[in-house]
């Protein structure tokens, strides 16, 4: 029997995915493995703290769906928030600073 998946295994595969994605892309960027590994873990820190609150509200009423980013969302503007936070190489900066511009332009 189908069982559909919970709001939190929906973000949190998501979170998998677009990390997998953005450190491939780092390092074809040839940005150092360790500086990956900072921005990887910074972002999905941020993520996972947002998730709880996002499965909070949506325990309390699953109308709040309606009013959270979504997850593709929450992860650039995650990424957003690690441009502003942490001190990246070049690289690594012109690459994240491209996810807000594209999303944008997407919207």
């Amino acid at each position: 029997m189908y069982k559909p998946k919970s709001t939190k295994e929906i973000y949190i595969e998501s979170l998998s995915i677009n990390s997998a994605s953005l450190e491939k892309q780092l390092a074809d960027q040839s940005v150092l493995l360790e500086e990956i590994k900072n921005i990887i873990d910074f972002v999905s820190k941020m993520y996972c703290e947002n998730v709880e609150r996002i499965v909070t509200l949506c325990d309390k009423d699953m109308m709040a769906l309606e009013y959270v980013p979504s997850p593709l969302k929450l992860f650039i503007d995650c990424l957003a928030h690690v441009q502003k936070s942490l001190s990246l190489s070049l690289p690594a900066s012109r690459l994240i600073q491209r996810y807000p511009s594209a999303w944008e332009d997407w919207m």
